[in-house]
């Protein structure tokens, strides 16, 4: 594999102006749990590569899972060339990290099945132990990865990374409806199981099993880490160079501007060890580094890649990311906002009535571009008197996203990691929920 791979390098850099490779290979092993029973055990491999490269000064790319013919995925690149963008970047020289970052712990991959299933089972047992007509589901999967990338400019980076996940699902189906709780984790390094996830769900199940009317005045709601995603999604988004670009986001031009509360600061963080998206270098070969996105409520950066930070005449800021089968775009890497100064149990207990929000359906319907947030509330407690009175449904929580992370009355001191993104809760004031019809 390592000649094929060479081989289709040496024949880009012969016949293109310049020419980047980026070799992917991963294998993956999961077990499903559905209906209180094990369902599947599945394990697959993957490999492929894909190859960017720059003809009379636009951009070709192609893709392949066949490396018998290295001459063919040149010549696809160069003939789609003649149909791409113009290049406004160059590929990167090699560089060196000025420190390491821990992305693969081998012992992931050794993990056996049997184990898998075994953490599975004691979730299950836990969950019947606590309701015997729960019906539990989960999945846990292992995953190892390496990807080799390569420039005309003598760059040659190889990378490995692994990944442990676990998600939980425990539904209740009765009179008041279906109650549905879940909860997830991924790490590069292994965990104990994930006892830990269906604790907390049941601990919601039981908050759940009493309904209460919602209340229709404007109340606070506090946004769990697993909701204040939904918040930052449309700002995530509107901070892509690409939108940026195409004067499709709200923030272009407004870097230096205060766009949201002044307690809130975002950065993207690839150098924290073990988190799901940290890495040295980004996908094209640039070192990266902390870098602030929104501080203190003023915009600061844009994700870029190189083209996209050619068009736009700024400095690329080694977000570049891509697969096999995919050019370069701007992503982010580990998503981190700041930990306020409130403790969860006192957010709570400062509200004489409000809701907490812990799960939503869909990601925030409507028009993200404009900042409106639209989402139907999937699993919503309302708080009297500082305490969890019962749950609430047939709701909904809607506006604009940058109006309501103007209405901050408190940021959660602890935060939690979900996926790459690393959040804490937030308290809103003056929200109001919609009947959902």
């Amino acid at each position: 594999m390592t000649r094929s791979i060479e081989n289709i390098m040496e024949l880009a850099e012969e016949r293109c102006d310049a020419a980047d490779l980026y070799y992917q290979t991963g294998e993956n092993r999961s077990v499903e749990f559905e209906n209180n029973k094990l369902k599947q055990i599945t394990s697959n491999q993957s490999c492929g590569v894909g190859l960017r490269v720059i003809v009379n000064g636009r951009i070709g790319f192609a893709s392949t899972t066949d490396f018998r013919r290295p001459e063919r995925i040149v010549d696809m690149a160069i003939e789609s060339a003649g149909f791409g963008e113009k290049a406004v970047f160059e590929m990167p020289k090699p560089s060196n990290p000025s420190s390491e970052v821990k992305t693969n712990d081998p012992r992931v991959a050794e993990i056996p099945l049997e184990e898998l299933v075994n953490m599975g089972k004691e979730g299950l047992s836990q969950s019947r132990e606590a309701n015997s007509d729960y019906l539990f589901n989960a999945g846990l999967s292992t995953s190892h990865g390496a990807s080799r990338l390569l420039n005309t400019e003598g760059l040659d980076i190889e990378s490995e990374g692994s990944m442990m996940s676990a998600g939980i699902e425990i539904e209740d189906m009765n009179d008041n409806g279906i109650l549905d709780v879940h909860e997830y984790k991924s790490w590069s390094r292994p965990f104990d199981g994930l006892l830990d996830l269906t604790e907390q769900a049941l601990e919601k199940m039981a908050h759940g099993s009493t309904l209460t009317e919602a209340p229709s005045e404007r109340i606070p709601m506090i946004f769990t880490p697993k909701t204040a995603g939904n918040l930052l999604s449309p700002v995530l988004s509107a901070l892509n160079g690409k939108l940026v670009q195409k004067g499709a986001s709200l923030l272009a031009g407004k870097i230096g501007e205060k766009v949201i509360d002044e307690r809130l600061s975002i950065h993207d963080a690839p150098h924290i060890d073990w988190a799901p998206g940290s890495a040295p270098f980004d996908d094209e070969g640039l070192l990266t580094g902390r870098m602030p996105l929104i501080e203190n409520g003023m915009v600061k950066n844009y994700f870029l890649d190189l083209q996209t930070a050619g068009l736009l005449k700024m400095p690329a800021t080694a977000n570049g990311g891509r697969s096999c089968s995919s050019r370069p775009s701007p992503s982010s890497s580990n998503i981190v906002l700041n930990a306020g100064t409130t403790p969860y149990p006192e957010m709570v207990k400062d509200v004489k009535c409000g809701i907490i929000i812990d799960q939503t359906l869909g990601s925030g319907q409507s028009n993200t571009l404009a900042g409106e947030f639209s989402v139907n509330v999937a699993l919503g407690f309302l708080v009297k008197d500082g305490k969890i009175a019962g749950r609430v449904k047939d709701c909904m929580v809607a506006g604009n996203v940058y109006d309501i992370l103007s209405q901050i009355e408190a940021v959660g001191l602890e935060r939690r990691w979900l996926g790459s993104s690393c959040l804490p809760a937030i308290r809103i004031g003056g929200l109001r929920l919609a009947a959902d019809v």
